[in-house]
């Protein structure tokens, strides 16, 4: 299968707040009107794409410089290292590397041994029994060994009802039995031949003998002193270790030379966390970063066409599966939002061609859904419901909430008390561009007598908030899963509970669904089960979506070997896994101070 890597993002991951800022690109890049407003347009710029950014490695490992540092930005602090729990795009990026799972995927989103772990899989011939087979020596950073116990006891604590782990929990719930053959060897079964049959095996695998010793205390493997220090001094299996992780400033990695297969090139990784986007560029300038996996598209289009940009870095721009958008509570905790009529007048209301215009130089596109245009899953006679306060009128009114003479705004009888329209927006802290966007619509929503008021909370406030469904309305983004199964745990009805449907939407219809797009193994059926469920969710609109971006990102001139991805520039093998820098041009980033 070639030089492979654990990678288990086969999950929507919610994103930083920077990407809540910067939508971009339902279009193509290369699309005729691309950036026409701002004057700018990315095919013309020789800083985008230049084949030097994606030359692969040489033969000859004598010509690549290995005892370098690679600098990284995070947009915000991690709230955990422990990969049961990562849920945001901060997470993922550290934790790809300290941990290495049995399978993984590349670039297009292709299912793909990790044969530095496995040495084979053999399925039987109804797709529901797997024999894994370790490779022999494996160990942990610690040097204890590395066997098929820690995978059952990672699969045992995932569907464990004690331990939130809300991003793995369904797509691993398929595997009914998993059972040591032996210290080498692996026996999953399935109740059923499913199409994510492989999928559901893709899960990261944690230490058996440093999990298992506080869990009679702490059950659910995140509470407590014993099982905070872990998550913040992970013990992984990855080609990475860790070394520091100094709070809000950096998290340092350390190549681990005892690594089982292909080494990395980079000796160590220094991710800097730097929430500010204007810092960001600065740090990048200054040499004191290598890559920013997001600029804003005032930064792509504008701030780095100068000298001191051109000097050091070049740009990266190609399709990216990302959304942005406007999330409802729609679990009967406000009066609004659970009402479809009004759903459809928020949309109505949100000017999304002035935002594209004004806010992002026409390097973003309106989206049409949960799935990007040029995924196998969209379906393209979705009508998308254009901006007109005329229609969000009508929509109010057919859903009760009439216009007050006496001060304009709208009011409903609801439990015989008379409430007004007035709600609150939650946004994630350090993004440029949210506030933006919350106020072009505010002053929609107050022609129409509704009254929108925001709240900025800090990035780790704000997912914790999401997470307990402490939300009337909320912006944020989605990247893209490997398998459209992934919107399992976003859109199902028992998902509320146990899994992302932090808005409580429930659809018998789309339950239904992505149950039949387990089963179908026919690709034209399958493909026609989620076009219905991207149809079926647009028609709801339990998000306002606003978005689709492409990739944004700027990459030092020494460093070699990107790939592109609709997940971006991380999160897939090999990603920065596989950087590299020519020998001799390993001037980099400056080591940071203590």
């Amino acid at each position: 299968m070639g030089d492979a890597r654990g990678r288990f993002a086969n999950i929507l991951v919610i994103l930083t707040a920077a990407m809540v800022l910067f939508p971009v690109g339902c279009r193509k890049p290369g699309s005729p009107d691309e950036s026409a407003e701002s004057g700018y347009d990315p095919r013309t710029d020789p800083l985008v794409n230049p084949p030097s950014m994606f030359e692969p490695p040489p033969e000859d490992i004598l010509q690549i410089a290995n005892n370098e540092t690679l600098f990284l930005q995070l947009d915000g602090s991690p709230n955990t290292l422990n990969p049961l729990f990562v849920s945001s795009m901060y997470e993922f990026t550290v934790v790809d590397v300290l941990y290495a799972a049995l399978f993984t995927f590349d670039k297009d989103m292709k299912w793909m041994v990790n044969d530095d772990l496995t040495e084979s899989i053999e399925e039987s011939a109804d797709h529901t029994s797997f024999i894994v087979k370790l490779k022999p020596g494996l160990t942990w950073h610690d040097g204890h060994p590395f066997t098929a116990h820690d995978v059952v006891y990672t699969w045992q604590q995932i569907l464990d009802p004690d331990v939130p782990c809300q991003t793995q929990k369904p797509s691993v719930e398929p595997v009914t039995e998993c059972e040591a053959i032996d210290d080498r060897t692996i026996r999953f079964v399935q109740s059923e031949p499913l199409a994510t049959r492989l999928w559901n095996l893709l899960f990261p695998i944690i230490p058996k003998h440093i999990f298992e010793k506080d869990k009679a205390n702490h059950p659910d493997l995140k509470t407590g002193e014993y099982y905070n220090k872990q998550a913040r001094q992970p013990i992984g299996n990855g080609p990475y270790r860790m070394v520091e992780w100094k709070e809000n400033d950096k998290i340092v990695l350390e190549r681990w030379e005892d690594y089982p297969g292909r080494k990395p090139y980079y000796k160590r990784i220094v991710f800097r966390i730097i929430p500010d986007s204007n810092i960001s560029l600065l740090s990048f300038e200054k040499e004191e970063v290598d890559a920013l996996a997001i600029l804003s598209a005032q930064q792509f289009a504008r701030e780095t066409n100068t000298p001191s940009f051109a000097k050091v870095g070049n740009k990266a721009w190609g399709v990216e599966w990302t959304l942005g958008y406007i999330g409802w509570n729609m679990d009967g905790s406000n009066p609004f939002f659970a009402d479809k009529k009004v759903r459809y007048a928020m949309t109505h209301a949100l000017n999304i061609a002035l935002i594209m215009d004004k806010l992002y130089y026409n390097l973003a596109s309106p989206c049409y859904g949960q799935y990007h245009p040029d995924s196998w899953m969209f379906d393209p006679s979705i009508t998308r419901l254009e901006y007109d306060l005329e229609k969000s009128r009508r929509f109010l009114d057919e859903a009760g909430w009439l216009v007050d003479s006496q001060d304009g705004w709208r009011y409903k009888q609801v439990d015989g008390e008379k409430v007004r329209f007035e709600f609150t927006l939650l946004l994630p802290q350090g993004s440029p561009t949210a506030p933006k966007i919350s106020a072009i619509f505010q002053q929609d929503l107050k022609k129409i007598g509704v009254e929108m008021k925001t709240r900025s909370v800090e990035w780790s406030t704000f997912l914790e908030k999401v997470r307990k469904h402490e939300f009337q309305a909320k912006i944020a983004a989605w990247g893209t899963g490997t398998d459209p199964d992934t919107g399992w745990n976003l859109w199902r009805t028992e998902q509320y509970d146990t899994g992302r449907n932090y808005g409580g939407y429930s659809n018998e219809r789309i339950d239904d669904l992505f149950v039949q797009g387990r089963r179908e193994f026919d690709f034209d059926k399958r493909q026609k089960i989620y076009q219905e469920i991207g149809k079926v969710l647009y028609d709801d609109q339990p998000y306002t979506w606003i978005y689709n971006r492409p990739i944004l990102a700027a990459v030092n001139k020494r460093i070699r070997g990107v790939q592109l991805s609709p997940r971006g520039i991380y999160n897939f093998y090999p990603s920065f896994y596989q950087w590299w820098t020519p020998k001799g041009q390993a001037k980099g980033a400056v080591e940071l101070r203590p």
